[in-house]
């Protein structure tokens, strides 16, 4: 399916992908209840191999990719206003197991006024996501390279406003509680409540999609107070991003994007924590990443698309050197519903202008991630 700028006009509602197949079980009185579901299935080989003593992880693997299924009810109230819900489950489908689809995510209320805008409340992506990273989460499996803006200020405790379209021109803000409510008091630590922001503003003109975001993730490491759901940036604060997408043709567009966090730790503070013997802390350090380059181009040719996108990122810590990351994929659909789809995925590319060209091909076999599936939504 292609993931373009549906999902932006529909942001104070539903996702690209629940509106596309959302099929209606009842309709009466101004009450609508769609359903809606996706089955991901895939096959994975290659890949970033484990350290020595560690494991393997280049090996094949049968994967869910995102299988989902959730509700959407709407109620028109008067001409001008409507109110709506949301409840999506997601769980690991491709085998047998006893969590079942246990994590929930997309599930919030909301009211739209066709004249100023919507309200929703509860668990959703964050408006930078929805406003601007959007279109860059495009491959099945991975490529979508992002610095966490889609979950950083949302996923649970959140409210937001849309405002309406105004001539190509949209607006949205958003907040989510972080409690300080605690079991017991830690020295030295503020226990108050606090909130962290998000907020974006994007413009459509003919073929041209433009949207800059902004995510606070708020460190809270000296409060009591903590994320339910979602999380701050392993790299410090306040992401900045802006994301371009122009349609050349009906089949044919390119998309850019920039995004940075500007108030990063010292690099004091992020070798500490690399150097921490909690495995956890160490490695959200060595993870960090500081800004990402982004370019992407999707072309549709009938029955399917041919999608790449690469991404120059700068990691945080200034030890560690920069990522080239790469994605190349395609899918065919034999039907509205379904499609096979077929990935290449390098998390840092090792060519170099320096080397020869049969060098960098050879290269290119090194870790690289083979993904090849089926896709069904419903």
């Amino acid at each position: 399916m292609k993931k373009t700028l549906l999902a932006t006009a529909i942001i104070g509602a539903l996702g690209a992908s629940a509106a596309a197949q959302a099929a209606t079980v009842y309709d009466q009185d101004g009450t609508k209840l769609n359903i809606y579901g996706r089955l991901a299935y895939a096959v994975t080989t290659g890949g970033t191999e484990a350290a020595p003593g560690e494991g393997k992880t280049d090996g094949s693997e049968f994967v869910d990719l995102g299988s989902r299924f959730g509700f959407i009810a709407d109620h028109q109230v008067t001409s001008d206003m409507s109110v709506f819900a949301r409840m999506e489950f997601r769980g690991d489908a491709d085998a047998q197991n006893n969590g079942g689809f246990d994590t929930i995510r997309n599930t919030y209320v909301g009211v739209k006024g066709n004249t100023w805008g919507s309200v929703q409340v509860g668990n959703f992506d964050s408006v930078y996501y929805r406003s601007g990273d959007v279109i860059f989460d495009v491959p099945e499996n991975l490529g979508w390279e992002q610095l966490g803006g889609i979950a950083a200020d949302s996923r649970g405790d959140a409210v937001s406003y849309s405002t309406p379209d105004l001539s190509g021109f949209r607006a949205h803000v958003q907040a989510k509680h972080l409690s300080g409510n605690t079991e017991s008091d830690i020295a030295g630590r503020d226990a108050s409540s606090t909130w962290t922001t998000a907020a974006a503003v994007d413009y459509t003109i003919n073929d041209l999609y433009m949207s800059l975001a902004y995510s606070q993730g708020k460190n809270v490491d000296d409060r009591t107070a903590d994320y339910d759901g979602g999380g701050s940036y392993a790299g410090g604060e306040d992401l900045f991003g802006f994301f371009a997408n122009y349609d050349f043709t009906d089949a044919f567009s390119m998309r850019f994007k920039y995004e940075q966090i500007t108030d990063t730790d010292s690099q004091d503070e992020l070798t500490a924590r690399a150097l921490s013997t909690d495995s956890d802390i160490s490695n959200r350090a060595f993870g960090a990443e500081k800004s990402i380059l982004g370019l992407g181009a999707t072309y549709d040719y009938g029955m399917g698309e041919i999608y790449g996108q690469y991404a120059r990122v700068e990691m945080a810590l200034d030890d560690l050197d920069d990522k080239d990351r790469w994605m190349i994929g395609g899918n065919y659909r034999f039907s509205k519903p379904m499609y096979v789809f077929a990935e290449v995925y390098q998390e840092d590319s090792k060519t170099s202008l320096d080397d020869s060209i049969t060098d960098n091909f050879r290269n290119l076999d090194d870790e690289i991630l083979t993904t090849v599936g089926v896709r069904y939504d419903f």
